[in-house]
């Protein structure tokens, strides 16, 4: 039998497998080595596939499609460094325990170390950035082989959908010819399925937490959650009489349930919490929030606190190491437990942290500087204008802390991503069109220009697919969030080619080259008219608001300053 033959029949077992264990999608770069896996994959009528040149841009896109519904997203790319480009994806997906399958071909072993052309050492690539990797045999079409095709595929994919969920690599040695024979089909016909175990609390364990639900307690959430999750978080607040504190990402300002325990407004409030507002009790769920206010005030609780980290992975991500009990339960499943306790409220806990909210809501509201044409207010506008059902990425740095300060409990239910396992300004645009495309819904991104700058490659990919991706561009000519930073103390000739970082683009040019419909509002009004308008009929556009470096500054330090002098006259 020829080698074409039996390279397909190799790889077809492999493509069964990947979709006997759940893979339904790819994202392929093309290149020569990765030829007949991307050939299969293409013709393949269960697989769905989009092509993205650009392997750094694909890695995220592929990020995003699996942030919509959890769900594996096979990529594939050529050797060499192509693979290498997939880096930024994979670390950010290991963060945030997002299920990449990473296809990556490679020369034979008589083609590795000896100076030809595109090889480079593939395995163990991503290092501990992923949870598996397996080097597969060169192509053999025995049954046994074709049978260890099938199952190094489906049980990768089955690794990647584990919890923790994360990335895995499958690295493919393939000799050439590179076409595959399309007359074979796939010899095998398995079904296989994951069980995963049920995390249940037991009688006993609830008994020993029930006293806590009797003090004064917080609950603390910074983990991307669902809708029903952040739904459930705030009905279990409300019960318990216990503020919540979540960052944009928690969904809890967007999950269309008004609760008056929810403190929206974390970093304006934290600063001046006195000991009257000590908790006896803390409950974590997954990391910590954007808001380092709140990480501050937690790091000073007292030694007599007590708390309990709820994580379904299991990964006790505790940068504080404070945690007295780590229990293993999804959201809905403590949740359940827990409610079913006689919970009887302390109002005047409930009650105290519901004022100081109230004096949040009231100093923004009244807020001189959140009146006038700049980032700031644009970010509070678009907070309370994206109608019902829509989602948004909030991209690093800027954009994401001020949709944290500035927003609010939303009428609108619709949800808010981020990249925030790494915090990378890289691959934002890539991992939106990903998003979009995933879910097929209109969807917005809030990115600075640097962010823009990064993944302009992206841009692409919203134009090729023609996916209705609003993008609201913060452009104060560079890097806007160290003017919040100490690096702001340095002198000009330091901080402006260092940290001010001006670009000087026009981004009108950008989405010309990329057919973008392009606006550049020079008020609040006209800002909102274009949103109202943008709702009706989705597209691909980028609206630019324009600002300076300092001006977000002075309307942080001024609201700081009008919420501490509403204190003193209460």
């Amino acid at each position: 039998m020829n080698n074409q033959t039996v390279m397909t029949d190799y790889l077809l077992a492999a493509i069964q497998g990947l979709k006997a264990a759940g893979a339904k999608r790819a994202v392929i770069s093309p290149g020569s080595r990765s030829t007949p896996l991307a050939l299969l994959l293409h013709r393949d009528t269960e697989i769905t596939c989009t092509v993205a040149v650009d392997e750094r841009s694909a890695a995220f896109f592929a990020l995003g499609m699996s942030k919509v519904d959890l769900q594996p997203t096979i990529l594939l790319c050529t050797s060499g460094t192509a693979a290498a480009n997939y880096y930024p994806a994979i670390c950010e997906a290991e963060a945030t325990n997002l299920p990449l399958i990473v296809l990556t071909a490679d020369r034979p072993p008589e083609l590795r170390g000896v100076g030809a052309p595109q090889a480079m050492d593939q395995q163990n690539l991503y290092a501990s950035h992923v949870k598996k990797m397996v080097e597969m045999t060169v192509p053999e079409n025995d049954p046994a082989l074709l049978r260890y095709s099938f199952w190094q595929a489906a049980t990768c994919t089955i690794e990647a959908q584990k919890q923790p969920r994360g990335p895995v690599q499958i690295n493919f040695p393939l000799r050439e010819p590179l076409l595959p024979d399309f007359s074979r089909q796939c010899s095998i016909q398995q079904d296989v399925s994951y069980l995963a175990p049920q995390q249940e609390l037991s009688a006993e364990m609830i008994t020993q937490l029930a006293p806590y639900f009797g003090k004064k307690g917080i609950l603390i959430a910074g983990e991307s959650l669902t809708i029903e999750e952040a739904q459930q978080l705030l009905a279990f607040s409300e019960k318990l009489g216990w503020p919540i504190v979540g960052d944009p990402l928690t969904n809890l300002a967007t999950a269309g349930t008004k609760v008056g325990t929810f403190i929206s407004q974390a970093d304006l409030v934290f600063p001046q919490l006195t000991s009257a507002f000590q908790p006896e009790v803390v409950v974590r769920f997954g990391r910590l929030p954007v808001t380092k206010n709140v990480l501050l005030w937690l790091n000073k609780a007292a030694d007599t606190t007590t708390w309990l980290f709820v994580d379904p992975s299991g990964q006790w991500q505790d940068q504080l190491h404070r945690a007295n009990y780590l229990i293993e339960a999804a959201i809905t499943t403590f949740v359940a437990a827990i409610t079913q306790l006689p919970i009887v409220k302390n109002m005047a806990w409930q009650q105290q942290w519901q004022a100081l909210q109230a004096r949040a809501d009231q100093v923004i509201a009244a807020c001189p500087q959140l009146q006038q044409w700049d980032e700031s207010s644009a970010v509070r506008m678009l907070q309370q204008c994206l109608p019902e059902d829509a989602q948004i990425l909030l991209a690093n740095s800027n954009a994401i802390r001020f949709f944290d300060r500035y927003g609010s409990k939303t009428t609108s239910t619709y949800r808010v991503y981020g990249n925030r396992g790494v915090n990378g300004i890289d691959g934002l645009v890539s991992t939106v069109a990903g998003i979009a495309s995933a879910s097929q819904k209109p969807t917005y991104l809030l990115i600075g220009d640097l962010a823009l700058y990064h993944d302009m490659n992206g841009l692409q990919l919203l134009r090729q697919y023609q996916l209705p991706v609003t993008i609201i561009l913060l452009n104060n000519n560079g890097g806007g969030i160290f003017s919040f930073l100490s690096q702001n103390t340095l002198e000009s000739n330091d901080f402006v080619p260092l940290f001010g970082t001006p670009l000087d683009l026009e981004f009108q040019k950008v989405a010309a080259l990329y057919e973008a419909d392009w606006h550049t509002p020079t008020s609040l009004l006209e800002f909102q008219t274009i949103l109202t308008e943008t709702s009706q009929r989705p597209c691909f556009q980028i609206i630019e608001v324009k600002g300076e470096q300092k001006d977000p500054v002075n309307t942080w330090q001024a609201l700081q300053q009008q919420f501490s002098e509403a204190g003193a006259q209460q």
